[in-house]
């Protein structure tokens, strides 16, 4: 049975937005990356996730999903809508099991194709100092590109600050993130994924920006009955000394050798804010809001978003890195406003 192809939506511009979360300039740009790692993937694995033998891979006539953009469009559809996988199935022209299968090849393959580009954020404390140690042009570039006019008084107070002869030490913020999931069988699981916050099983990570709002790094995937604190306590970020973190009121009493950590005063109990601490509220929420918008980013994939379906060990995980990669992506690409 036929199902839709690249082809039949390439000259509609907002329907590529709304079934990928990309634009068609940026779907075209992760074609060929993607189209290499599938390569790469097929010529060491087949379909049921046995190595290869001898029997090499080629695209066979009645193929499903014959090219690579109609490969890399049913992956990007799936993350970013979340059907039911009969669903997604009758979209393109499979059946369920051919569905999961498809699924099942195609995840690791995006994941390898960001991760080739830089795009996927740290994983580990030692690849984020690394990361870290890299000299970067990204965040000058986007002041750069920015117009001035339209990024207020904090970028007035940076130039002020520059022709001074001072180094204002560009801002990093982070935040935890949770994700539904179906109740678990297990008591324990139950007990350990239950969130008091969302009513509801959940997973949960914590990730780290930096001023360009490019997510530096990404926590393992916890339970969500886990607290932010303790995830980020048990990840300490080799931040540059002199740095600041912005965050909010769930990482109180959270700080970092060198690095000063901006948190908002807590109303006392019985007591009430004074005029200056509710300002200052004030003045840190709105720059700690952008981290706000990368979490919206992340979840334009409506897997991150809404429950999430698959059971397989570690692919939660994975989903996490692959749509917080192509945050990453976005923004490399068509760069924001920096934090400051």
């Amino acid at each position: 049975m036929a199902g839709l192809r690249f082809r039949d939506v390439a000259h509609r511009p907002l329907e590529v937005l709304d079934l990928t979360s990309l634009t068609v300039d940026e779907f075209t740009a992760l074609v060929a990356p993607f189209e290499g790692a599938f390569q790469a993937h097929m010529a060491a694995w087949r379909f049921d996730g046995q190595p290869r033998g001898a029997r090499r891979y080629t695209t066979y006539a009645t193929c499903p999903l014959p090219t690579a953009e109609d490969r890399l469009l049913f992956l990007l559809v799936y993350l970013k809508t979340n059907p039911l996988q009969i669903v997604h199935g009758r979209l393109f022209g499979l059946p369920q099991g051919k569905t999961n299968q498809w699924i099942h090849v195609l995840l690791p393959v995006l994941q390898e194709a960001l991760r080739q580009q830089g795009d996927t954020p740290s994983r580990s404390l030692d690849d984020l100092a690394h990361r870290l140690a890299l000299p970067t042009e990204a965040l000058a570039e986007a002041v750069t590109a920015a117009d001035t006019a339209d990024t207020g008084e904090a970028l007035a107070e940076t130039a002020d600050t520059a022709e001074a002869g001072e180094t204002a030490p560009p801002p990093f913020c982070h935040d935890g993130t949770e994700r539904r999931i179906p109740r678990p069988t297990a008591p324990d699981a139950q007990k350990s994924c239950y969130s008091g916050k969302k009513k509801c099983h959940t997973v949960k990570n914590v990730l780290l920006v930096d001023a360009t709002l490019t997510i530096l790094f990404l926590s393992a995937t916890q339970h969500g009955s886990r607290h932010d604190k303790r995830i980020a306590d048990a990840t300490p970020y080799p931040l540059p000394r002199g740095s600041h973190l912005l965050q909010d009121l769930g990482f109180q009493a959270f700080s970092l050798e060198g690095v000063t950590a901006h948190t908002p005063h807590k109303k006392p109990r019985g007591g009430l804010l004074t005029e200056e601490q509710k300002e200052s509220n004030r003045h840190l929420a709105r720059r700690r809001i952008r981290i706000e918008h990368v979490n919206s980013s992340v979840k334009r994939c409506r897997i991150a978003k809404d429950t999430i379906r698959l059971m397989r060990a570690g692919v939660r995980d994975s989903v996490i890195e692959i749509c917080s990669a192509l945050h990453n992506f976005r923004v490399r690409l068509t760069p924001w406003l920096p934090m400051t």
